[in-house]
């Protein structure tokens, strides 16, 4: 069955004919698309009843359903965990930032483009599930259009910015990356420059992105500054290392115009020596980068942990002449970070052990 947020035009025209309908419909349904109060089509008051009926046999309105939302930050941030149609679950952020003197408001949503994830870095939650399987572009668009009617229930704005950084390495699911990234901008009409793609170091798919004509924001998981940590941190590095992802990341930025962004965890004890912070340093500024530090999340089970403020502070200080920001690691007081979400199901036994979710309040 198609997905009415990917059908273009002429499939929607298709299934208009099947049904009788006026092709000048599709406009209607194109629309209603993008607007985050509908839930089903038995909200497009604007078409005949008959047609509301018949469109649930030839499209599918969404291929994700909310299976819990939930909030933080006061209300500005909604965890939601979405099911897919085969029953698994992924997991998409929408945070809300209000308007101040030195910036305007922004609504933005982290979407997953996996099930799991197969880079296996030891300090992610994700990376603890393994992958099960690559989302659909329908389902990364569908995650936004959840969490856009998320934050209209809560009286919130709509969605200004995307941030491909939940579950799963999407330069890994290149094609699902990038034909969800048309959609989103052709369809929805977000500007591809407010659109940020993360990955690990997939360095080809780097190098491929930068010819698709979408100038995204391109966010490397960078973690460390030196091949032997790197290497336990982020096993992709071993098959591309260091010297051909910070080549790769010049060569982005010289071909799209857009600075490369680097993140970087921080671990207590693992990659916050002064050693790291300068060769941090000295990395991007090879390659123009803005640097990213986000303190690490606690994850349970896990021997590591940000680390003490005093030592947080000294390898920020020695990033000095680096464009530098220090992320906020918003709901982590509702398990918010990349995965826990869903982890915290498991443990629980609220996943089944095909990684569907059982009946909420029923352990599998």
């Amino acid at each position: 069955m198609l997905a009415l947020s990917t059908a273009d035009d002429a499939a929607l025209r298709s299934v208009l004919d099947r049904l009788g309908a006026p092709h000048w419909r599709a406009r209607q349904l194109r629309h209603a698309t993008w607007q985050p109060g509908p839930c089903g089509f038995e909200a497009l008051t604007e078409l005949p009843r008959a047609l509301r009926e018949a469109l649930g046999e030839h499209l599918r309105f969404s291929t994700v359903e909310v299976a819990t939302a939930t909030e933080a930050d006061g209300g500005t941030t909604v965890k939601l965990l979405c099911r897919l149609e085969d029953g698994q679950t992924v997991e998409t952020v929408a945070m809300e930032s209000p308007a101040t003197d030195a910036a305007r408001r922004r609504a933005t949503v982290c979407v997953s483009t996996q099930v799991g994830c197969a880079v296996g870095c030891p300090f992610c939650a994700t990376g603890q599930m393994g992958l099960r399987r690559s989302c659909t572009a329908a389902e990364v668009v569908d995650q936004v259009r959840a969490a856009a009617r998320e934050l209209q229930a809560r009286g919130l704005g709509p969605v200004t910015h995307v941030v491909y950084m939940g579950m799963g390495e999407p330069l890994a699911a290149y094609d699902t990356t990038i034909a969800s990234l048309r959609t989103l901008v052709d369809g929805m009409g977000l500007s591809a420059r407010r659109i940020t793609v993360s990955t690990s170091g997939v360095v080809p798919n780097i190098d491929r992105l930068a010819g698709e004509g979408l100038p995204v924001t391109l966010a490397i998981s960078l973690h460390a500054a030196s091949d032997d940590l790197r290497d336990r941190l982020v096993p992709l590095n071993r098959a591309h290392p260091l010297h051909a992802l910070i080549a790769a990341a010049g060569s982005y930025a010289e071909r799209t115009g857009r600075r490369v962004t680097f993140e970087w965890c921080l671990i207590g004890g693992v990659n916050d020596s002064p050693e790291q912070a300068d060769a941090l340093r000295a990395l991007a500024r090879r390659a123009g980068a803005h640097v990213n530090v986000i303190p690490m999340n606690r994850i349970d089970g896990s021997p590591w942990g940000p680390p003490d403020s005093a030592t947080a502070r000294r390898f920020l200080e020695r990033l000095r002449g680096v464009r530098t920001t220090v992320r906020d690691t918003r709901g982590g007081d509702v398990d918010a970070a990349c995965g826990q979400l869903r982890a915290g199901l498991e443990q629980r036994r609220m996943l089944r052990a095909d990684g569907t979710l059982a009946p909420m309040g029923r352990p599998a």
